[in-house]
């Protein structure tokens, strides 16, 4: 629903159900949603209010992100705008407590001198490599630096994670077309 009208709700709920879902529906749930997340509300208007004064944003962090098609005199233009400034005040927030949670771990795991690293972030994923024999004390520590409060959070609403192992970051999708010869991955 974020960003969306009940025209946009109605069809979206109609097309993935295959029941209609009238526009009538789709506002009362959008109505009743924001009843009962009213400071959600208040914190969106104040930064569509915020965006269309300036012409910029910052997120949490301090990043600022500038949006000057909000002042066009195309409304879908400017309504597209703001609705971008505001989702990058999300994903601004999320990226980067995900990157300060992975320079936590980095750090952690070279003050314990556990032999794995932090190989890669992929949206709102740390991708580590260690050895099996380190993987619940890795998994400790990342759930520890990934649920930190960094002031942001909502009290006793710990971020949520999931967590997975594998043998690779495809967790075996590419089993059947690959295999590894000579320490490489080659096409069967």
């Amino acid at each position: 629903m974020y960003g969306s009208g009940a025209q946009s709700v109605s069809e979206t709920v109609t097309k993935s159900s295959g029941v209609e879902f009238s526009v009538s529906e789709a506002q009362d749930v959008i109505s009743d949603y924001f009843k009962t997340f009213s400071t959600l509300k208040r914190w969106l208007d104040e930064r569509k209010k915020e965006i269309l004064a300036n012409g910029f944003t910052y997120s949490f962090f301090g990043r600022k992100r500038r949006l000057v098609n909000a002042f066009s005199s195309d409304k879908g233009i400017a309504a597209h705008e703001v609705r971008s400034g505001i989702n990058a005040l999300i994903q601004s927030l999320a990226s980067d407590m995900n990157l300060l949670a992975s320079m936590e771990i980095h750090a952690e795991l070279i003050a314990k001198n556990i032999p794995a690293q932090v190989f890669m972030l992929v949206h709102d994923s740390i991708v580590i490599h260690c050895k099996e024999e380190f993987v619940d004390e890795v998994r400790e520590i990342m759930k520890r630096c990934t649920q930190k409060d960094r002031g942001c959070s909502i009290p006793n609403f710990p971020i949520g994670i999931d967590q997975d192992v594998g043998d690779d970051y495809s967790f075996g999708a590419y089993e059947e077309q690959y295999s590894v010869k000579d320490n490489l991955l080659v096409r069967l």
